[in-house]
């Protein structure tokens, strides 16, 4: 294919879709060897092999290679009393076919969002901070109108942004709400859905429902959301919800992802959404609204000290010592108990400050918070995938959509056992090192120390 204009983002391999029928039925016409294990398919899919023939496949082809202009749409309420720090609210509204559930159905939430904080400020009312209502062009190609935002916004970002709040897809059908968040927001998270209640059985929460789920709050990762750019790339407290299990959403990405589709399975009474609309908009208020910021990094440490175990177990043997990576979490495990604690006496008013001396501590505490974060990220970022900063939570190397804490000491481990050179080795202890520094580095914003 030649390139338009000279431009490189055009992809050079046409890609087509085609029915898990038609796939089968061409796979079992492929001869050659057998494709490797990674590459094969799941429960029940035929033996994947690499060619050539015997059979010979006649594709028509035809696209549309169009270079357009994208836009994303923003809605701001300026802070009252910090019109500087941001809670950013996003989700995307292209599609691939009509797109109902992906991602019509977060777009619905997130406008019933704005309309109703368009209420509260037609009342009188504006937020302490300031809210940033962002609607996405491009999603499905690539994450760009994000991540594009985000690169050219990002010292901006990285120097006012609370917290990113994204829903991809709201309503995928029954099965309770399933956040995923970075750890100092699980806290506000449980306590928001406590005050929702469960749309499938309104004599419980959705607290309640989702306690059920084991972890009942997983981590976000990767790349494969919006959420993306600001976690990995600036290091902004993020999070990423739905409602219903994906499982049970078979016409993913597909032409059967209308609004009869959703009306009939996925969400008949549209109650589910209502419920969704409800506990994000409560984040973001609380977010955007509360004197001290709620983050606690507490549960964070606590689940730091059992990734680092888990990484740890994965190299049985290992030549090299995990004690600095041990060290630093107990150091941030002391740190976020004290900062805390800080909030704790501040909003007792144990110190007996002045309002201006108040004032003072109350903004020190918020950027603590704030910016332990961004200490998580690394600028050279990891090891061949330098645009993957976060050296805590990453997708995996094999998969832009799983999650692995220490990715860094993760993918070097694997490399080591396979290698098992001098150099694979010494590489692995680098990375042990800069996963320790990542988070020494987190333990110093919250102490207010200078690294």
């Amino acid at each position: 294919m030649e390139e338009l204009d000279g431009s490189e983002a055009m992809p050079g391999i046409p890609a087509l879709p085609v029915s898990g029928k038609d796939g089968k039925t061409i796979l079992k016409s492929m001869g050659g060897g057998v494709a490797p294990p990674e590459w094969q398919g799941g429960e029940g899919a035929p033996v994947y092999r690499i060619g050539p023939g015997p059979a010979v496949l006649n594709l028509t082809y035809i696209g549309n290679e169009t270079l357009a202009t994208i836009e994303n749409v923003f809605a701001v309420i300026e802070g009252r009393e910090e019109p500087d720090r941001y809670v950013i609210i996003g989700n995307h509204r292209d599609a691939w076919t009509f797109g109902a559930v992906d991602p019509n159905s977060e777009t619905a939430a997130m406008l019933e969002i704005a309309e109703r904080l368009s209420k509260l400020e037609k009342k009188g009312w504006r937020p302490r901070r300031t809210i940033i209502v962002c609607s996405w062009d491009a999603e499905e190609f690539a994450l760009i109108g994000s991540t594009e935002w985000a690169e050219e916004n990002m010292d901006i970002l990285g120097s006012r942004a609370i917290a990113y709040l994204n829903v991809d897809i709201s309503v995928f059908g029954p099965g309770g709400l399933m956040p995923r968040a970075t750890p100092q927001l699980d806290e506000l998270i449980k306590e928001a859905s406590r005050m929702v209640p469960d749309p499938d059985d309104p004599s419980h929460t959705l607290y309640d429902a989702m306690i059920r789920n084991n972890p009942p709050i997983t981590r976000v990762a990767g790349a494969g959301t919006d959420f993306a750019a600001f976690v990995q790339y600036i290091g902004v407290p993020s999070l990423d919800m739905s409602y219903g299990l994906f499982s049970e959403y078979p016409v993913y990405h597909s032409l059967y992802d209308d609004y009869v589709w959703m009306e009939r399975f996925g969400d008949p009474l549209f109650h589910r959404h209502v419920a969704l609309a409800s506990v994000w908009g409560l984040i973001a208020l609380r977010l955007a609204d509360d004197e001290i910021i709620p983050f606690n990094y507490v549960p964070y440490a606590s689940e730091l000290v059992e990734s680092s175990k888990v990484v740890e177990d994965g190299c049985p043997g290992c030549p090299f010592s995990f004690t600095p990576l041990h060290k630093s979490i107990k150091q941030l495990e002391k740190a976020a108990t004290e900062i805390q604690i800080e909030k704790e006496m501040l909003q007792a008013e144990k110190w007996g400050l002045n309002t201006r001396e108040r004032t003072l501590k109350v903004r020190d505490i918020n950027d603590r918070l704030m910016m332990a974060e961004r200490a998580f990220t690394n600028r050279e970022g990891l090891a061949g995938r330098p645009w993957y900063k976060h050296m805590i939570y990453a997708s995996s190397d094999q998969d832009d959509w799983g999650t692995k804490a220490f990715p860094g000491i993760v993918s070097a481990i694997a490399n080591a056992n396979k290698l098992n050179t001098s150099e694979s080795w010494r590489l692995l202890q680098h990375e042990i090192y800069r996963g320790a520094r990542a988070v020494s580095k987190a333990s110093a914003v919250l102490d207010g120390r200078l690294t």
